[in-house]
């Protein structure tokens, strides 16, 4: 009789699991349970994570929606413990809000694998005779090492607008993906990862924030996403009591934290803060005709740099036609930028805000002043954020004629029409605008400081300048775009003839 091997038993295992993830994770994966008597607790699913596991199993882009601590951050990592071990060869990401979140999915990832000695072992404490995996653990990488395969590693990433780049992963995990910045740039970066024909899964989960990317693909039922939605009972040990006791200490953030229904996570407190934006009235396929003022207002951080160019005509109508975005710009990198996209252009002023003005502890200089090393001298707005907002809101406001103050050029400034649609209403203070998703106030930050400030319509008595085109002239301009168009009128002057 032919003796089987401890390694054969081990495979045989192995490609059970492959087609049982559920008798997988009840019968190999651990989880910290806080209110167990031992920290350490067998991963025995609730009927709510063995569905949400089999609708994992089943689909390729998977959204959940959850109330808080129900444990499925333990069961999403416990199925890339699935995936990287029962595989060789796999790759698994993580991207959290911040790096200490990032290193927390893989300190569970280990603990997963370390309380399963039967199939893996971990560097530093291999039993003597030990032939299978062995996983090694950092701060941000675990990599599983397979004496018959390639390696199968899961790398996390705290969110930046480049994470996940230039990496093919198999599955692709957003944890609290509601409260990630720079959350739109990370998915169009991370997107092609696991975008294969017939491979590479994502899985998003988080609690709810309005005005994020989470709840546009949550709420959006044609984007291909699988949605899941997990209320506060899903646990069984959470009843009725629970609740009222939750909620005579939590009051109204109960809905947002703890929801029962998809609505009344979506009826959080708060709600737009620009309602009144919409295409119809706020979009302008027509730049300023006559004399016209230009300024230009930004929000400057090395988190991102952002610019709105602003044309102001003789009635005082404004019509935002340029914008740039991007992080990691430098004082003198964004000199430059503002300098070449503002080439031949008469800017008035260039507005900031006044943070910009406070001192470095070190040097003594200020941000602004070193702007004006670079050339670009720049001009203090009003500070109390309340002012702001309420003058925005005026420059917003849509008369009965249907012309708001301030309009955007049709697909010139496309960030800031999306922020001023999506960004929320403080919580607790709704006169003004919510900082959080963070990467929705960029934009509106900086067209903040031209609502703010004492802007002038443009000179009615000031005459264009006029010139006699050429052939040349009158081609290039037939054949420019839009925005180039506005740009040799600048260069050219207005011809005596049309």
């Amino acid at each position: 009789m032919t003796k089987v091997t401890v390694e054969e038993i081990r495979e045989k295992e192995i490609e059970y699991c492959r087609d049982h993830v559920e008798y997988y994770i009840e019968t190999y994966c651990h989880i910290e349970d806080k209110d167990a008597e031992e920290l350490i607790q067998p991963f025995h699913l609730w009927e709510a994570q063995k569905q949400a596991l089999k609708d994992i199993h089943e689909h390729r882009k998977i959204a959940i929606l959850k109330a808080r601590q129900l444990g499925f951050s333990w069961l999403v990592m416990s199925y890339a413990s699935y995936l990287l071990r029962c595989w060789t060869g796999r790759t698994a990401i993580g991207l959290s809000r911040s790096e200490e979140e990032a290193k927390e999915l893989v300190r569970r990832l280990a603990v997963i694998f370390r309380y399963m000695p039967e199939l893996i072992a971990e560097y530093g404490n291999v039993p003597q005779g030990w032939s299978g995996p062995v996983f090694k653990r950092n701060d941000l990488i675990l990599t599983i090492f397979f004496s018959n395969g390639p390696e199968s590693v899961f790398k996390a990433f705290p969110s930046s607008p480049n994470a996940a780049r230039s990496f093919t992963a198999d599955l692709l995990v957003f944890d609290e993906w509601a409260f990630q910045q720079f959350a739109e740039e990370i998915w169009k970066a991370a997107f092609p990862v696991i975008n294969r024909p017939f491979g590479g899964k994502v899985v998003g989960l988080s609690t709810i924030e309005r005005g994020s990317l989470f709840e546009q693909i949550f709420t959006d039922p044609d984007n291909g996403f699988y949605k899941i939605f997990i209320p506060w009972y899903a646990d069984p040990k959470r009843d009725e009591k629970w609740y009222e006791e939750t909620k005579r200490a939590m009051g109204d953030d109960i809905t947002q934290e703890y929801p029962a229904t998809i609505e009344e996570a979506l009826e959080v407190p708060g709600g737009a803060y620009f309602p009144e934006v919409r295409a119809e009235t706020h979009l302008t396929t027509k730049y300023p005709e006559g004399n016209v003022r230009t300024y230009v207002c930004i929000d400057y951080g090395l988190d991102m740099f952002s610019a709105h160019w602003v044309a102001v005509d003789e009635k005082n109508h404004a019509v935002v036609y340029r914008e740039y975005d991007s992080p990691n710009k430098t004082i003198g990198e964004a000199c430059d930028i503002l300098r070449s996209l503002s080439e031949e252009e008469n800017v008035e002023l260039f507005l900031a805000p006044p943070d910009l003005w406070n001192r470095d502890q070190i040097t003594g200089k200020s941000r602004a002043l070193h702007f004006a090393e670079y050339g670009i001298t720049l001009t203090k707005t009003l500070n109390r954020l309340e002012d702001g907002c309420a003058a925005m809101k005026e420059w917003l406001y849509v008369p009965k004629d249907g012309k708001p103050a301030l309009q955007i050029m049709e697909n010139a400034a496309p960030n800031l029409y999306r922020c001023l649609q999506k960004i929320q209403k403080d919580k607790r203070r709704p006169n003004i605008y919510a900082k959080d998703p963070h990467d929705l106030t960029h934009d509106v930050d900086s067209l903040r400081c031209f609502c703010v400030y004492w802007t002038d319509p443009a000179d009615p008595e000031k005459q264009r300048k006029k010139k006699k085109w050429t052939a040349d002239m009158y081609e290039d301009y037939e054949n420019a775009s839009e925005e180039d168009k506005r740009k040799l009128l600048r260069i050219y002057g207005e011809p005596e003839e049309w």
